[in-house]
């Protein structure tokens, strides 16, 4: 039996992996994915030139016009997560498996379109911490970007993690060896060109990414049957954004504040995405922050049903050319879409595959430079600018540069210890809207907030969320690695994530007017007395 096994994942993985190219074609298709990267690399080497401090380093001197605002938050937001992991999670659990991503992004992209960004670009922030630094101190600012940061190094790992598999599909290559090319390419163009080289790659990768996705689209669906056929087979959990339980039993408590979290971490707390902002602020004037966020949503919400599409048709076509889980011999989670691209375009023009690839890695790097630029942007603005003010311009600059390499090394890490690509990069989001949504809305909405409510709001998520996690999660005897892949960990920082938000809310209010009340009473009997 072990034998037959055997014989069937490799004869699998020859069909998966052969492209049906010729040695020539295959030649002409590393080539032309050579030549790309080589492009992406000499982008970051010119605009490394029109650097000369933060300003430029980090939201490109603020002279974006709107097309290029709007191209380049929306190839931040299609990464290898809404690709790659959107695909692989509708394949295996069907749309109720993707309500954050890309429901609840494309939702985050529109609010704060409306309600966020066109006011940090008129008070001409750097960073999104900015406004909490300005309103409640320098260390509620450090405090908040120090728990931004591992949102970004999650978002990088996710990234990386695509990057390593589309190479190991591709190659045979390990996913390591992958991964490490991917953050290598990434890093140097990045380094040297900051936010001018993000933006103006992510302006070529996202006309790939539309290109390369909707060309596979067609293929798949014949291959399927048309999409009625795809369709009659699905059940109405496959296509339900609805509570899933099993056997149909009624949803519990956890349930429903795991439903909850599904829509909310990525719904609210990417609306105060430094990766968002950070374009936001480049643009050119507030009205072009706001319109290039809302255009980008509604562009996201409809480009998303492509790997929605791609993750249905891929059960019956992987299963049609023998590629399961059972014949490959292990887990092809991340795999559906490279996969999906090799059985569809693979007897086509090896140009045409050569553009989805192109595509798929533009997609991935276009989130991943837009993480590394984040993280290491709070870091040094936000931390080290901080807690330093002395620093010059250039040493600063000289610092965020270094730190690209740090936050990588880290991203690196965990991108070889999680398995699935969409449930890191998900719950990466987790801290950003426990701990720094509500500092950042209160510090732009609420004029009396003070210091003290803050530090309350704070201090009483964070504790919530994680003694949450902590206490569902651990003393179940798994190592780091198997804990971060478990559904028990995903489910308790998720929930813990709900329940942390809501304290929080509950500690402002609480502060709030509990400041407010006695002035409120004594401005009154000040007047009475008059």
């Amino acid at each position: 039996m072990e034998n037959q096994l055997s014989e069937a994942a490799v004869q699998a993985q020859q069909a998966a992996g052969s492209f049906g190219l010729s040695a020539g074609d295959k030649l002409t298709l590393w080539i032309g994915i050579g030549i790309y990267m080589i492009v992406l690399i000499g982008i970051g080497m010119w605009s490394s030139r029109r650097v000369k401090g933060m300003n430029d380093f980090l939201v490109a001197g603020r002279r974006l016009p709107l097309w290029m605002s709007t191209a380049t938050l929306l190839a931040t937001w299609f990464g290898a997560g809404s690709s790659m992991g959107v695909a692989a999670t509708v394949y295996a659990e069907g749309i109720g498996g993707v309500l954050a991503d890309p429901f609840g992004a494309s939702a985050s992209l529109i609010i704060s379109g409306i309600f966020i960004v066109g006011m940090l670009r008129r008070l001409k922030c750097l960073t999104v911490t900015d406004i909490v630094e300005r309103k409640y101190g320098k260390w509620a600012g450090v405090y908040t970007s120090l728990w931004m940061i591992p949102v970004y190094i999650g978002w990088l790992g996710a990234q990386l993690l695509g990057m390593g598999t589309i190479l190991h599909v591709l190659t045979g290559m390990s996913i390591l060896h992958g991964t490490l090319i991917g953050a290598v390419v990434v890093l140097v163009y990045t380094f040297a060109g900051g936010m001018w080289a993000v933006t103006l790659t992510d302006v070529v990768q996202v006309s790939l990414i539309v290109i390369g996705l909707f060309l596979i689209v067609p293929g798949a669906l014949g291959q399927a049957g048309g999409w009625d056929a795809v369709a009659a087979r699905l059940s109405s959990d496959d296509l339900s954004l609805w509570i899933h339980t099993q056997a149909g039993a009624a949803p519990t408590t956890t349930d429903w504040v795991y439903y909850i979290g599904s829509w909310i971490i990525m719904g609210l707390g990417c609306t105060i995405g430094q990766d968002l902002i950070q374009r936001s602020l480049a643009s050119r004037n507030e009205k072009i922050a706001a319109s290039s966020a809302v255009i980008s949503g509604f562009f996201y919400a409809a480009i998303g049903l492509v790997p929605i599409t791609i993750g249905f048709t891929a059960r019956y076509v992987l299963a049609a050319h023998g590629v399961t889980a059972e014949a490959m011999g292990g887990d092809i989670e991340n795999q559906v879409l490279p996969r999906m691209a090799i059985i569809i375009l693979g007897n086509m023009h090896p140009l045409i595959l050569t553009v989805f690839l192109a595509a798929l890695i533009s997609a991935i790097m276009s989130s991943a430079d837009s993480s590394l630029l984040a993280g290491s942007s709070l870091l040094c603005n936000n931390v080290i600018g901080s807690i330093w003010p002395r620093l010059s311009d250039q040493r600063l600059l000289w610092f965020t540069r270094v730190t690209t390499v740090l936050l990588t090394i880290i991203a690196l890490y965990l991108a070889t210890n999680v398995e699935s690509i969409y449930k890191l990069m998900i719950n990466s989001w987790a801290s950003q809207l426990v701990v720094v949504f509500l500092p950042v809305i209160t510090a732009l909405y609420v004029p009396k907030a003070s210091k003290n409510a803050a530090w309350a709001t704070m201090a009483v998520s964070t504790g919530v969320w994680i003694a949450y996690t902590f206490v569902n999660s651990c003393g179940t005897g798994l190592s780091f690695t198997e804990l971060m892949n478990s559904d028990e960990f995903d489910r308790a920082l998720t929930c813990g994530a709900v329940y942390g938000f809501a304290a929080g809310i509950v500690a402002f209010l609480c502060s709030y007017l509990g400041e407010r009340i006695p002035h409120w009473m004594l401005d009154q009997h000040d007047e009475d007395e008059e």
